[in-house]
């Protein structure tokens, strides 16, 4: 029976220092050290440390509002509690322990993150919607033929910095042939750039399960369609899929775009997406992509089971988000690619376009790659809002400061410095009145305060006010339970026992009472931790672990000391 008891410690002990291993390396460690960690080394370490609440180190404060003007009334009913379970899926992922998140209103949501300092990473992670689509690309043949129909229709139609001028759209409407107005600085025409080297830029990708896609193909110019050339004066050149345009001109491009005239050229089934990311141009500066692709997606974020990031099998510094997609996700994929081999597929991220590789091959495993010069982070939150599911409507940020530690770094240092002079003031005095008793209540003191910061890190809690309130009050009941049972143990003296028989009748005589206050204040601190929100819920947290250890502790391990004291040979006197 003693044998199971002593494993028993033995592996608590083990496992206990064992968890709090990475809190000691963590916060050992100084400010360099830690910037020389890889994001995910990080992230690994900070995901199984002791950590402080917002209250002891700061962190982000954000209120949002969720903009449910375009749901339907039915949409509208759990629109808020939805984007509180995505936005806390997504935290809980991004390895922030405690946060507070809890409704204001109709329509706000509060977001407390301790310890997180960037405000960008937080608002990206957080408000980002995450719809994830998968679109084919349209044809060569179909967008030269869209962009024909575009500077037909735009003949006339005017761009004067960020105005259309409406006089000139309606003499086109009416058959007027208004020549346009280029701006100055505005990007090589489209005859310019047929005469120009191809730019520096990629046509696509591929899309491949598991192994590197074939070299992108060369982008092909674009030859002067007509001598007024409304639009297509503003783009760079043709790219497989899509046409490149100039930084400095996508915002006419976009303009032009959005006129009624334009949308009546464009194909009710189609729309043009950027793509996200910007690349050098031959002639200098930089462009992006505009695609034209399908309206209706072939596969959605729904059908999506997971994403992780992977480095790029063609280029290892660079990461890759990897998707895969349920049953039914599967088999629309496996269809789509092996009947349109060839094309390009837009991956699509609330309506801006990743990347659009080239399908190569039929992919019957439901899975594939979204590639982009990703940093560490970038690739991890991106995977993170994936694999939480896309918000069901658009949330803006309303306010957001970063805050400080309540209490100040000197009160916090001074709280430390009383906590810690408390502590010896209770370790000074078991010594003092219990003697060699006191000792051993003293090891299993401080046995109980290593188990409950364990328990925290293996629990990914935070360390709060609150809790630090559980964790002393932990203390005053652990140092009671010893109490009560020494005492019992020097009544059993007193009537002359023998020390064996005194210590056996002193634990049963205590047990009882000392069981009994454990589990009521156990019972509320259920209840606190069940009804209570952020700051209660810490408190509870650290006062339950702290209760069963003080169980732990007060009866099984000092007890199977005095067993094994006393076995080895006959006490005469006990220090007590």
């Amino acid at each position: 029976m003693r044998k199971w008891k002593i494993l028993l410690i033995v592996a608590v002990i083990v496992l206990s220092f064992y968890s709090l291993w990475p809190s000691y390396r963590f916060y050992s460690m100084s400010s360099e050290e830690r910037t020389r960690l890889t994001v995910e080394q990080r992230d690994k370490l900070q995901q199984n440390i002791v950590k402080l609440g917002l209250d002891l180190q700061g962190g982000m404060h954000l209120v949002l509002e969720v903009d449910d003007e375009a749901l339907s009334d039915d949409e509208k009913k759990d629109a808020l509690d939805r984007a509180i379970k995505i936005i806390r899926n997504r935290v809980d992922q991004f390895g922030v322990s405690e946060p507070v998140i809890q409704k204001q209103g109709s329509k706000r949501i509060i977001v407390e993150l301790p310890g997180l300092q960037d405000a960008d990473r937080a608002k990206g992670l957080i408000g980002q919607t995450a719809l994830l689509e998968l679109r084919l690309v349209r044809e060569s043949q179909e967008v030269a033929r869209v962009l024909k129909d575009l500077d037909m229709a735009l003949k006339g139609v005017r761009v004067e910095g960020t105005v259309v001028d409406s006089t000139a759209a309606g003499a086109a409407s009416a058959g007027g042939t208004n020549a346009p107005a280029e701006s100055a600085g505005s990007a090589a025409t489209l005859a310019q750039a047929s005469q120009t080297e191809t730019p520096q830029v990629a046509a696509g990708d591929s899309i491949l399960p598991t192994i590197p896609g074939t070299e992108a193909e060369p982008e092909i110019p674009i030859e002067a369609i007509s001598e007024d050339r409304p639009f297509t004066s503003y783009l760079y050149s043709f790219s497989l899929g899509g046409v490149v345009v100039d930084e400095k001109n996508m915002e006419k491009v976009g303009i032009l775009l959005r006129t009624s005239q334009a949308q009546k050229a464009i194909p009710p089934s189609a729309e043009f997406l950027w793509e996200t990311e910007t690349k050098p141009l031959e002639g200098g500066g930089k462009g992006r992509i505009l695609y034209l692709v399908d309206k209706k997606a072939v596969i959605t974020g729904k059908s999506l089971t997971n994403a992780s990031t992977r480095p790029d099998p063609d280029n290892p510094a660079n990461l890759n988000v990897l998707f895969s997609l349920d049953r039914e996700g599967a088999v629309k994929f496996s269809r789509v690619t092996g009947e349109n081999i060839g094309r390009q597929l837009a991956i699509v991220l609330d309506s801006k376009i990743r990347s659009a590789p080239t399908i190569q091959t039929k992919i019957p495993t439901g899975e594939g790659r979204i590639t982009g010069r990703f940093t560490d982070e970038e690739a991890g939150d991106l995977a993170i809002v994936l694999r939480a599911g896309a918000l069901p409507a658009s949330v803006s940020i309303e306010e957001e400061r970063t805050v400080g530690p309540s209490l100040g770094r000197d009160s916090i240092d001074s709280s430390t410095k009383a906590g810690i002079y408390g502590f010896l003031a209770v370790v000074l005095f078991m010594v003092l009145y219990y003697r060699a008793s006191g000792m051993l209540a003293n090891a299993a003191l401080v046995l109980n305060l290593i188990i409950v910061l364990a328990a925290l890190a293996r629990l990914h809690a935070a360390l709060t006010l609150p809790g630090i309130a559980g964790f002393i009050l932990t203390i005053g009941m652990a140092v009671d339970a010893n109490v009560l049972i020494f005492e019992r143990i020097k009544e059993e003296l007193a009537k002359a026992k023998t020390v064996r028989s005194a210590i056996d009748s002193g634990y049963d005589r205590a047990f009882s009472a000392i069981l009994d206050s454990n589990v009521t204040t156990l019972i509320t601190t259920f209840f606190l931790w069940q009804f209570g929100t952020g700051p209660i819920k810490g408190f509870a947290t650290t006062l339950g672990i702290g209760l069963i250890a003080n169980v732990f502790t007060a009866i099984l391990c000092t007890r199977v000391v005095y067993d094994l004291v006393t076995a080895r040979r006959v006490l005469k006197k006990l220090s007590i």
